[in-house]
């Protein structure tokens, strides 16, 4: 899935949905690498930067081939009282987004929070319980993943990367079901025809997930699992994972 690029696009939007540092610098340098693009193909929009462009009223989608929408440390299931003020503000400004983005269709590609914060507007539940550690469990295509034309051109099971707390509860209003898994059961959506949605995490290649294991640490797993975490991690092939990102980037690129 090598398609050549135009020789000149409107950038894509990406909605950073987590605070700058190592993790946030890593998702735009590989969605950069995957999709094969430039620095001026991406135009990162930090949601819990409080002088960033709000997306309900100061954006112009018309600009964009798309959007992009990173994953967060923020879950939606916290508590409203232990939700600092950035996590408050990247919850505000996501709901506005992913609202216009809905109504308009626009292509879209949603990880992880992202493809929760399109479900939660859709009013789907946001739940506990289907929870994936740092791992990269075997995803399996629906007979409409079979079938769709970006999805349609993945094997029928495949790897991918994955690590999140929260997921969704039911398949939203609107929403296809694309593909699954055995613990966490919503693993791609789609919305109309453009709009794009993965619980797993097709931007993080080997050398981030490294990162994730040394950033979060015990957070999934304890410290003394550590080696067999990288051990598991390293042995998967999740390079279709990335395709489907890259597939979503070609696809939708615009001169």
């Amino acid at each position: 899935m090598n398609a050549s690029r135009p020789a000149s696009s409107r950038p894509f939007l990406v909605a950073v949905c987590r605070p700058d540092g190592i993790l946030a610098r890593d998702e735009l340098a590989s969605m950069k690498a995957i999709g094969q693009l430039s620095d001026s193909d991406l135009h990162p929009l930090p949601l819990v930067d409080a002088a960033s462009p709000h997306p309900a009223s100061d954006i112009d989608l018309d600009q964009y081939s798309g959007v992009i929408i990173t994953g967060s440390p923020f879950g939606f299931e916290h508590p409203h009282e232990q939700k600092t003020p950035e996590h408050l503000r990247v919850e505000e400004r996501i709901d506005a987004l992913t609202s216009i983005l809905l109504e308009r269709d626009f292509p879209t590609f949603g990880i992880c929070f992202g493809l929760q914060s399109l479900a939660r507007t859709s009013g789907a539940p946001i739940v506990e319980g289907f929870s994936e550690d740092l791992q990269a469990p075997e995803i399996s295509l629906t007979e409409a993943g079979l079938t769709d034309p970006l999805t349609g051109q993945l094997p029928p099971k495949f790897h991918a990367y994955t690590g999140h707390a929260d997921a969704i509860g039911s398949i939203p209003q609107g929403a296809e079901l694309l593909a699954t898994g055995t613990r966490c059961h919503v693993q791609i959506l789609r919305w109309g025809k453009n709009i794009y949605g993965t619980q797993f995490h097709p931007e993080i290649t080997r050398d981030g997930m490294h990162l994730r294991i040394e950033t979060y640490g015990d957070t999934y797993y304890p410290a003394e699992e550590k080696p067999a975490v990288v051990a598991r991690c390293d042995a998967a092939n999740t390079q279709p994972a990335h395709d489907l990102l890259a597939s979503f980037i070609h696809r939708y690129q615009q001169a």
